[in-house]
């Protein structure tokens, strides 16, 4: 198992921020020494080193709250990637309906009575051949050659993107 790339990021972020404020501290405590022992040179001032340290400080705060920021969204987008096409046994729903009518690619259904209070309902769907696949036994049909009043069981899969209807199957002896 690698280290994350954001662990590392954080890592070099800190020792660049040690390395700079021991840096710091030893060029400030020469430049003190130095007017200390009477150097009459002209001298430009220094920012004291607790100053520096709390600008540093808030750098690195803001580094590591933008390296958390990449970091979550990698780790999120990932997740989401993984589980884009995982399903469970409640993202796939079949329920008896009756077609009422079929006009174009668009079919309107009544659900049964054999199904729950939900799916009891006038529902319309757009059915694209491409997507949906529509069976009478084991014989491959289209939405043209369905009929209004015909019995069939609809097969709807929740994914991600939303419901749609994934299978239909023309049930015989009515």
């Amino acid at each position: 198992m690698s280290i994350p790339i954001y662990v590392i990021a954080t890592c070099i972020v800190l020792f660049m921020f040690i390395v700079t404020v021991s840096l710091y501290f030893q060029a400030y405590k020469r430049h003190i020494n130095q007017a200390l022992n009477g150097n009459a040179r002209k001298r430009s001032p220094m920012v004291p080193p607790y100053k520096m340290t709390i600008i540093l400080s808030i750098i690195v705060l803001l580094i590591s709250v933008l390296i958390s920021y990449f970091a979550g969204y990698t780790h999120a987008y990932k997740a989401y990637e993984e589980d884009a096409w995982v399903l469970t046994p409640s993202d796939i729903q079949t329920y008896y309906a009756e077609i009422k009518e079929i006009e174009g690619n668009r079919i309107a259904v009544q659900g049964s009575v054999l199904n729950d209070e939900y799916n009891q309902t006038l529902m319309e769907y757009e059915i694209f051949d491409e997507q949906v696949s529509i069976y009478k036994q084991e014989e491959t049909l289209s939405l043209s050659d369905l009929s209004k009043g015909d019995l069939i069981l609809i097969t709807l899969l929740t994914n991600r993107s939303g419901t749609g209807v994934f299978k239909i199957q023309v049930v015989e002896g009515q």
